[in-house]
């Protein structure tokens, strides 16, 4: 009998990389699945692999992530398990941010965490309770250049998550974050890197990036999709019972250290002369 025999679990962002994994481990360990990701083409493949039903959905339409839940409330009348894994690369130091370029990044890694808590949160506390998780990133635990945008999101959704675990609590409705360090799938794949299926991807170990992980994290490997989904699995079971408002990294160890240096030196100015004299 698996973990998760007979929950009934939403998986969004499962089109690829993490999410795709969570949800098939969920399927090996008994959970019923929603699939869904803005690219829902993509999930047919998984929806023959894991069985359930797939949806589209943009987490950044606070309507499609309603219906979401009340297309999940319709088919079982209640939900066990949300998670929302749903996400995009945003590079960019803060000089250089354009309002369209943050609003884009922020609708989906911030705006949309709050419509996805919001409306998975309410539905389950409807239903009796379950265990909703968000996946953010270790970057938003330490401090890197040139990710503001992504890691400022990030950052803002791992405190969030605490409110509502506090504010869910009474309704028997856990809320968890787990924050994966680089983990390769071929959503972040730098030059270098192949992707082999919709989860995997192979890589050089000589690559600048993958060289600074394995210095900076205390267990010296490279984090997977498969350790991600197994942490997911674990805070939607039953023996994660007593853990609400937790951040869980998943990153080997490496926020005690830092976060390593692979991209172009951030661009220095030259200060300025003074001008006028007193």
């Amino acid at each position: 009998m698996g973990l998760l025999e007979g929950k009934k679990a939403v998986v969004l962002g499962a089109s690829s990389g993490i999410g795709w994994r969570i949800a098939e481990r969920f399927a090996e360990e008994g959970a019923d699945l929603i699939v869904a990701a803005r690219r829902e083409d993509r999930l047919e493949k998984l929806v023959e692999q894991t069985g359930g039903l797939a949806i589209r959905c943009d987490v950044s339409d606070d309507n499609q992530v309603r219906a979401l839940a009340d297309a999940a409330l319709e088919r079982w009348g209640g939900i066990d398990i949300a998670v929302n894994s749903a996400g995009l690369n945003g590079p960019g130091y803060i000089r250089d941010l354009e309002p369209e370029y943050l609003q884009q990044i922020a609708s989906v890694l911030f705006f949309g965490f709050y419509y996805f808590m919001r409306h998975m949160g309410n539905a389950m506390a409807e239903t009796g309770g379950g265990s909703l998780i968000n996946v953010t990133s270790a970057t938003a635990i330490m401090v890197p250049e040139g990710n503001a945008a992504y890691s400022g999101c990030k950052a803002g959704i791992n405190f969030v998550t605490k409110m509502a675990a506090a504010e869910y609590g009474a309704d028997q409705v856990r809320v968890n974050a787990m924050a994966p360090s680089f983990v390769p799938t071929a959503m972040n794949a730098f030059g270098g890197m192949t992707p082999s299926d919709e989860t995997h991807v192979t890589y050089d170990e000589e690559l600048p990036i993958v060289k600074g992980f394995l210095d900076e994290t205390p267990l010296a490997r490279i984090i997977t999709v498969d350790e991600c989904a197994d942490v997911a699995v674990f805070l939607g079971s039953d023996l994660s019972s007593s853990i609400t408002g937790h951040l869980i990294p998943v990153d080997g160890g490496n926020n005690l250290r830092r976060l390593p240096s692979w991209g172009p030196p951030r661009r220095r100015k030259e200060p300025s002369a003074p001008s006028g004299t007193d």
